[in-house]
């Protein structure tokens, strides 16, 4: 389908683009900080998508089956709130004009917040365009469980729009993110590249010449280019890319001035992340369609005089005695993309009552798949988990992740080309692939910073629970996306395997010692590093349970000590302890006050328990080992239970084979840390562990 816009359309559109400008250049300028020069450039743009391009309802924000718009270079957030804006989300002139502001709604970059119409947080380049991926591999994978094959019932066919920037196509990211999803031939993902030659430091010609275009149709994308000054011919090719099914995701790249509508900053770095100043602002409103806004309210001889004008906006942007202005005739025109998109919305709903009257047991399907509780009989069988023999814990989370995809249809996921070695696979199921999205295993290849990212992109609407995998020492390549699936508190499970020395023979390169407390840092995030079976099946058991967050499971490569596996004890009691993040594994005498504590994590659990054992025999002291598996959850429950385990007075040996170089100064001296504090070595594991002295005895004689 193409549309024709006649001069008068084209004349409303470069209105409400100019509109768009005001808000925000006036925005910027009342916060004082800001990126105006991508929201001036795209505004147009912007006014396309929303008005004629997109399937949405801003009075169902959370519904299935809307089209899905990211701003990937999310600097140019104001672009987006101004857009919510006309297009009736919860965004209003005093949001926009609260920019950036303590509390606002509008902040610097786009925050997560679906009932907005914000459908990720971006910022960080590259991270939004790879989140758009995985919208669409999850389209992709709804569609194929839920559409009649013959068309008669499409209840799930949403595209994805992402709008990108020149320093998005620079992340290393977005490359492997569009390699992947070339591969998958996601053509329900149109990604828009806003080419405007600009980056902060200057001119494109001193960092990226290379062919975006050329690169995208290596990658296996269909590419078209453009002008944003040729408005009918922006709008057909947008229309094309959505309708093109060809088994290739689609890349529209739009030649734009960033800044457009200014005097001396337009087409300059200057205005990419600064307000524009009182003297452009002036020049944009003398020169703009929408100057009669301002001569409405001010008359027009205010407004030609550009010195009177230039105290107007002062009193308007740095006094802000006045609101930002309204312009209904903008409101009217988007209204209409608003309208077509609730029809959209109510034709939906006629097609799933049609499936509920005429295939009620296909109804049931798709009603109950959305509708889900966390199931009561996996809860019993994680609750009562256990091995029948020794092993390490990667291996044992594969079976326990196994036995949860059983029960739980919306948990997918796939490693970084090892499921060999983390075990994190669906068993019988395919992988997706290009026209058959009905397995649950995504083959991520070696592309750790976009399967985090992607992985993200999958649980944005909260209706699919992913899970990605790799060798602890990679969360270096995935740090960005992990920081912000905790921001935006989504579900997804981290697993991360061979967790320290015990890698052994591949030696430091391999050998993750400080990455356990690096993740750690971040907020939001509940890092698990299970002991035995028991634990595992915990983790995995308080995550899908409990958990409206992430969490990542920190798995052995080795076999673990046969006395981490006692099954004995009341489960629901070991759980409740469990849950507290730190609780009493095994003490000598339970009566009485110990004369040492032992803790620790992991596989260094089982150390701790063989030198309490030493200390026992050889010293006749009363040993208490605690086991930590989430430092987060123990943090949380406080000073009085923290007591509990830890009596003053007595003292606690911590055992982990990682970095505390970052606290190691504000220990108390109650404690005394077996730790590393420099990188590993190539060697057999258990020959590492003794030249660090991560043995009982080594730990024993630490002790002594």
């Amino acid at each position: 389908m193409d549309l024709k816009l006649n001069d008068t359309d084209i004349h409303k559109i470069k209105k409400v683009g100019d509109y768009i400008r005001i808000l925000s250049l006036e925005s910027i300028e009342r916060a004082k900080s800001g990126h105006p020069g991508l929201p001036l450039g795209c505004a147009e743009l912007g006014v396309l998508i929303y008005r004629y391009l997109l399937k949405f309802s801003p009075t169902h924000p959370q519904w299935i089956n809307r089209d899905r718009f990211i701003l990937s270079a999310g600097h140019g957030s104001m672009l987006l709130y101004s857009l919510l804006h006309l297009t009736q989300y919860p965004i209003s002139l005093e949001d926009l004009a609260q920019f950036r502001q303590l509390g606002s709604k509008t902040a610097g970059h786009p925050e997560y917040d679906i009932p907005l119409g914000i459908e990720t947080t971006t910022g960080p380049l590259g991270q939004g365009f790879t989140n758009a991926v995985g919208c669409a591999i999850e389209g992709k994978f709804l569609a194929t469980r839920f559409n009649k094959k013959d068309n008669s019932a499409s209840l799930l066919d949403y595209t994805v729009f992402t709008l990108m920037g020149d320093g998005c196509n620079m992340e290393g990211i977005s490359y492997e993110a569009g390699s992947l999803a070339g591969h998958l031939g996601l053509d329900n993902l149109v990604a828009i590249y806003d080419s405007n030659n600009i980056s902060i430091d200057g001119k494109m010609d001193i960092t990226f010449t290379e062919d975006v275009g050329k690169r995208y149709e290596a990658m296996g994308w269909h590419v078209e280019h453009t002008d944003i000054q040729h408005i009918q011919d922006v709008l057909s090719k947008l229309l094309l890319l959505k309708e093109m099914k060809q088994g290739k995701p689609k890349l529209l790249i739009v030649k734009t001035t960033i800044g457009e509508g200014l005097k001396s900053k337009k087409g300059t770095p200057d205005i990419h992340g600064a307000p524009a100043g009182l003297d452009e602002i002036a020049y944009f409103i003398q020169n703009s369609t929408i100057r009669e806004l301002f001569e409405n309210a001010y008359g027009k001889e205010a407004i030609a005089d550009t010195d009177g004008l230039k105290s107007i906006i002062e009193k308007r942007v740095k006094e802000k005695k006045e609101g930002l202005l309204e312009f209904p005739e903008a409101l009217q025109f988007m209204k209409e993309g608003v309208e077509a998109g609730n029809r959209a919305y109510d034709e939906w709903v006629k097609i799933t009552e049609d499936l509920k009257k005429n295939s009620h047991q296909d109804y049931e399907e798709f009603h109950t798949f959305f509708n889900t509780e966390f199931p009561s009989t996996l809860r019993q069988e994680l609750l009562n988990y256990k091995e029948s023999k020794v092993d390490a814990t990667r291996n044992i989370s594969g079976k326990i992740l196994n036995l949860c995809a059983g029960k739980i249809p919306h948990i997918v996921g796939g490693c970084a080309d090892l499921k060999g070695s983390t075990k994190a696979e669906i068993k019988g199921s395919p992988y997706m692939k290009r026209d058959d999205f009905s397995g649950r295993n995504i083959a991520f290849g070696v592309r750790e910073h976009a399967m985090g990212a992607i992985g993200n992109g999958l649980a944005l609407n909260r209706t699919l629970i992913p899970f990605t995998s790799t060798f602890f020492t990679f969360f270096d390549y995935m740090k960005p996306a992990v920081r912000l699936a905790a921001l935006m508190k989504l579900r997804h499970l981290f697993i991360f395997t061979h967790d320290s020395i015990y890698v052994g023979e591949d030696g430091p390169t391999h050998q993750p010692i400080e990455h356990l407390n690096a993740m750690r840092l971040i907020p939001g995030l509940y890092t698990f590093r299970p002991a035995n079976d028991i634990e595992t099946a915990f983790t995995y058991l308080y995550f899908l349970e409990e958990m409206n967050g992430p969490a990542a499971i920190i798995n052995t490569r080795q076999t673990l000590s046969e006395s981490m596996f006692n099954h004995a004890g009341d489960r629901e009691e070991m759980y409740t302890a469990f849950k507290k993040g730190g609780y009493i594994f095994y003490e000598t005498q339970s009566t009485v006050k110990p004369d040492i504590i032992l803790c620790g994590s992991g596989s260094e659990l089982s150390t701790a328990m063989e030198a309490a054992r030493l200390i026992e025999e050889r010293d006749k002291k009363s040993v208490r080992v605690v086991s930590i598996p989430c430092l987060e959850l123990l943090n949380e429950k406080g000073d009085e239970y923290r007591r509990e385990l830890f009596p003053e007075g007595v003292r606690v040996i911590m055992i982990e084979a990682a970095s505390y170089r970052g606290v190691e100064f504000f220990n108390s001296s109650q404690v005394t840390m077996v730790k590393m504090d420099r990188f590993g070595l190539s060697a057999p594991d258990k020959k590492v562990c003794e030249y660090f002295g991560f043995t009982p005895e080594a730990v024993y004689q630490k002790i002594k």
